[in-house]
């Protein structure tokens, strides 16, 4: 019986994690990153093959270097296909097994099992955990922590007397979580705390040396992850972002996660980067961090899981704090989901003392943990339930913060997919209001624009987002299409071509321009575009049945019968028809 118990105090976290996060089996994919990370990524949609897992070890974009969480996608979508069903389910039960484990390595490490299962419940059923479970996009932190927590679980065997084995399954789990996401990289810092508390034995020299292999992993995960980002522009300039204000950002995010620990009601996807923090509000965040540390480094000896629990948060901040910007945000809930474990660990074990040195108090904390719990479950369903479709997603963040620019434009694309494009054009003249320079909802009001045939004015939305971001492949494509439309077919092929070079893989600047050399004849320089275009992306079955009617007309007979075969097996109507009149004189 004592060993059922036991062994229930590590499922119950992964059952209430499966519990609370149910409905996201049944959610589709959002448009916040979702399709470059998924929906739209070629090397993802192509499944698990030897080119693209060449191509996830590769240094590029969209954000970080992951190539294991790259790998995962693809064996997904080679497994179950592109639907996003078992993409969230695998999603939920990666964080179903986080629960367990973290249970299972505090009961270990600890020797207090029913702690250990209240912190990893808290970690469960905390909505700040929402958006790295239900969003698609987020697997990266799931299967991260998985491997740390499997890390540190081989790293509390060596430290009781393990073998080699021991050190090489650290060392290997380690290097599998920086490869799933390399913010992960502080994971040899939070080994070193854990061996002052709860494992005791405090750091020593061995320790040190030990760490050296894992700190040498992590140096390495870093800097592919700078850059993949340089490759991309993601890392902001000290210009944009100013050193002085990313100190003060800092300051007051990790004050603002600390409010979201205890009052988890205005969580969204995005949150703009300030122009500027009063200095009262950085002051008094800072005010709040250094107190918490006093209190904390006072209370080390009668309450060590305290300072450990708080050196964690704080320790594994670090990489997401913005020191070095990457993006626009200026902070966000998935960064969440390894730092606030030792706020859980710091608050339980703190509860716990409080209780043992407080006579009577154990029903009252007890209560309340309980009603905290209850609570938290069902902050936790509703803040699932944004996650369902983009719309939804963006409203939620729009009540939140209603000068949230990406949130605005984000849900004007949702509501121009359903088209409703008067409500869409508000929403990108929304976001224009509250950052008039913002290239993404100029670029979209430019194609709004062209689709009523007011071309002069699409072309000057285009013209003012490439002005504010020069680098905007996505601009420079919708740039080259106006001009098609308008005639200037110079100027659009030089559009395409800018964004062809900005964005290599981003497949339709050439697939227009290639429709563009066909519509003027040029044959050989459709084929040209065509070629690596289906290479890159063979289930494009209307750029097969281009490059095969290019073929066709250029005499290359055989070949253009492959193709149109090719983008008949991709779904290509057209690939189809021509196919059955290219081999109709052969039948007859």
């Amino acid at each position: 019986m004592r060993r059922v118990a036991s062994t229930a105090c590590f499922w119950l976290p992964a059952w209430l994690a499966l519990f609370v996060y149910a409905p996201v089996v049944g959610f589709g994919f959002v448009n916040y990153d979702d399709n470059r990370y998924f929906t739209g990524n070629p090397h993802v949609l192509g499944g698990l093959t030897w080119e693209n897992a060449r191509w996830a070890f590769e240094i590029h974009g969209p954000s970080m270097w992951i190539p294991l969480t790259w790998l995962s996608h693809q064996a997904m979508v080679s497994l179950f296909g592109p639907e996003p069903s078992w993409h969230h389910g695998l999603n939920l039960a990666i964080h179903a097994a986080n629960a367990f484990l973290l249970a299972l390595w505090l009961g270990r490490a600890t020797g207090r099992k029913l702690l250990g299962m209240v912190v990893a419940m808290f970690f469960a059923i905390h909505p700040i955990h929402v958006e790295s479970v239900a969003w698609v996009t987020e697997r990266k932190d799931v299967l991260s922590l998985f491997f740390c927590l499997l890390a540190l679980i081989f790293h509390e065997r060596r430290s009781r007397g393990g073998g080699p084995w021991s050190y090489g399954g650290m060392f290997c789990c380690h290097a599998l979580a920086v490869m799933a996401k390399p913010l992960a990289v502080t994971l040899p810092c939070v080994m070193l705390l854990i061996e002052i508390w709860p494992l005791g034995r405090g750091i020593q020299k061995r320790s040190l040396w030990e760490k050296l292999p894992l700190l040498g992993m992590s140096a390495l995960a870093s800097g592919m992850t700078v850059l993949c980002q340089n490759s991309i522009g993601a890392i902001g300039s000290t210009q944009d972002y100013p050193l002085a204000g990313r100190a003060a950002n800092a300051v007051v995010a990790h004050a603002a996660y600390l409010r979201k620990l205890v009052l988890p009601e205005d969580l969204a996807v995005f949150y703009p980067y300030p122009e500027s923090i009063p200095v009262a509000t950085w002051v008094g965040a800072l005010l709040i961090l250094s107190g918490i540390s006093f209190i904390t480094w006072r209370l080390r000896k009668e309450v060590p899981a305290l300072l450990v629990g708080w050196l964690w948060f704080l320790g594994t901040m670090v990489p997401m704090s913005g020191w070095v910007q990457a993006g626009a945000a200026s902070m966000a809930d998935r960064y969440a989901y390894l730092p606030f474990i030792g706020l859980y660990l710091g608050l339980v074990w703190g509860v716990a003392e409080c209780c043992r040195r407080v006579p009577g108090a154990q029903a009252g904390v007890l209560g309340g943990m309980g009603a905290a719990m209850v609570l938290l479950i069902s902050a936790a369903r509703q803040q699932v339930e944004v996650w369902k479709d983009s719309e939804s997603l963006m409203r939620h963040a729009l009540k939140v913060d209603a000068s949230n620019h990406v949130a605005w434009n984000n849900l004007g694309i949702a509501l121009e997919e359903k088209g409703a494009m008067d409500q869409a054009r508000e929403c990108y003249a929304s976001a224009l209001k509250y950052q008039p320079d913002y290239a993404e909802a100029l670029s979209n009001l430019g194609v709004m624009a062209a689709q009523r045939g007011q071309l002069v004015e699409a072309l000057d939305h285009l013209d003012a987002a490439l002005a504010a971001e020069p680098g905007h492949a996505v601009a420079w494509h919708n740039l080259g299409k106006v001009r098609l439309q308008a005639g200037d077919l110079d100027g659009a092929r030089e559009a395409f071509e800018k964004s062809m070079e900005l964005a290599p893989e981003f497949a339709m600047p050439r697939y227009d321009l290639a429709v563009m050399e066909i519509g003027m004849s040029r044959w050989a320089e459709a084929i040209v575009l065509l070629e690596p275009l289906v290479a890159m992306e063979p289930t494009f079955g209307d750029a097969w049945a281009n490059l095969g009617f290019a073929l066709q007309q250029a005499g290359r007979i055989e070949e253009a019968e492959r193709s149109y075969a090719a983008g008949a097996r991709a779904g290509s109507e057209v690939a189809r028809r021509n196919l059955e009149i290219l081999r109709a004189p052969k039948e007859r």
